[in-house]
């Protein structure tokens, strides 16, 4: 492929990086950013072939078509075909496994451009906490919701994301060294800020849950260095003790709703937020016991919510976890393949990088994966634009195959 279209190559690898900043944008951006990178692979499909069948071949990529085809079976029975149909469009941010496969020997640069990305979303954020600083053209485009600041993201996909940005900084900041783990700290810190900023209570245990693990594994690994611990932990305080004094009033009063509306969910009354999402959870596991072989159907919780509590507020569309979201529109079938697309692309994440690279940030993709796992049982990253694209990228940056392009073709 290089000596066939070493231009193209390099085109290739720009519009790679391009799709890799825009990932973290909004909506509208998201799918722009990765257009160019898709019509550019389809213009050289000849010369790059048969680089991108290892691509689209693998692992990740045909559990992915296992779950696609099970909710496009679904849609037989779903009560919404529409918004199953949504459902099912999200799938496609998994092509991007075979898109970026001809560039994957610049694994590194591409992570650096994921990383840039999530910087440019902090400055929203910034510029959200200010309310556009005046330009009202600015702030009616960004999310706005008072006492959350999560920039174009909303506050829960928002959290979500920047959980999955934690983990691209954490291994170099627990188990690097030098300018790298400067980095990664500081990285690490701000991305805690801003996590915090959102407000997304189930994000916050998701990325409390990701420092421990990273801790857990620095330690097996034997890469745990005190003065890091020491150092990292201080650089966290402090930015801790900083968002408490700027907005602790919003933080405490978000912990501090979080603890009345669950009392008063036990008590019976759902009407808060966080009753809405335990009736929610409820509601999602009685319609997967109904149907434990085939489910509601691709999107059909929504219709199931309104029949069951008369309730159709837009919230309401889908139980906020992605294993419950499977269980109910597709019971076991889709549970069972849900869990091993995670184990999958946990698994690719991990074999991927050389052991000698795991406190780098060729690492990060790995723990990126781990923290959008572990958030899942708050959110359904299946089917949001935002997520369901990190996904998509995550898988296409840990593939289960890296050609070994260090090794010396013969010229003729």
């Amino acid at each position: 492929m290089h000596a066939r279209d070493r231009i193209g190559d390099r085109i290739h690898l720009v519009l790679a990086c391009i799709a890799m900043i825009g990932i973290a944008g909004p909506v509208s951006v998201v799918d722009i950013a990765v257009m160019p990178l898709a019509a550019f692979f389809m213009v050289r499909v000849i010369n790059t072939f048969p680089i991108w069948i290892h691509g689209f071949g693998q692992p990740f990529v045909l559990v992915s078509l296992l779950l696609a085809g099970l909710m496009g079976l679904s849609l037989l029975w779903s009560p919404d075909v529409h918004a199953g149909l949504e459902h099912l469009s999200e799938m496609r941010w998994l092509m991007l496994l075979g898109f970026v496969f001809p560039v994957i020997e610049h694994r590194r640069l591409l992570i650096a451009c994921l990383c840039f990305g999530f910087v440019i979303g902090y400055g929203a954020q910034v510029v959200d906490a200010f309310d556009g600083f005046g330009n009202q053209w600015l702030a009616d485009r960004l999310w706005h919701e008072p006492e959350r600041i999560s920039g174009w993201w909303g506050p829960a996909v928002g959290g979500s994301m920047l959980v999955a940005a934690l983990g691209l900084h954490l291994p170099a900041a627990v188990m690097g060294s030098g300018r790298g783990r400067m980095v990664g700290l500081i990285g690490s810190a701000v991305t805690i800020a801003a996590l915090i900023a959102t407000g997304t209570r189930g994000a916050w245990i998701a990325g409390v849950l990701l420092v421990v693990i990273s801790l857990v594994v620095a330690g097996g690994l034997g890469k745990l260095k005190p003065r890091a611990v020491l150092v990292g932990g201080g650089v966290i305080a402090v930015v801790i003790v900083t968002m408490a004094l700027v907005g602790g009033d919003a933080i405490s009063q978000r912990l501090g709703n979080a603890r009345d509306e669950i009392t008063r969910a036990i008590d019976g009354d759902i009407s808060s937020p966080t009753g809405a999402r335990m009736s929610m959870g409820h509601q999602a596991i009685l319609a997967g016991a109904g149907r434990p072989v085939h489910g509601l159907g691709a999107g059909g919780f929504g219709i199931w919510m309104v029949e069951s509590t008369a309730d159709d507020t837009d919230d309401q569309a889908h139980p906020h976890s992605t294993l419950l979201r499977l269980w109910s529109e597709h019971g076991w079938p889709g549970v069972l393949i849900g869990v091993l697309l995670g184990a999958v692309l946990l698994v690719n994440g991990w074999r991927c990088v050389p052991a000698p690279d795991r406190g780098t940030y060729l690492m990060g993709p790995f723990f990126a994966a781990l923290g959008l796992v572990l958030v899942s049982g708050f959110d359904s990253v299946l089917i949001n634009v935002n997520t369901m694209a990190m996904v998509g990228v995550l898988a296409a940056l840990c593939p289960a195959y890296i050609p070994n392009t260090g090794v010396e073709q013969d010229p003729t």
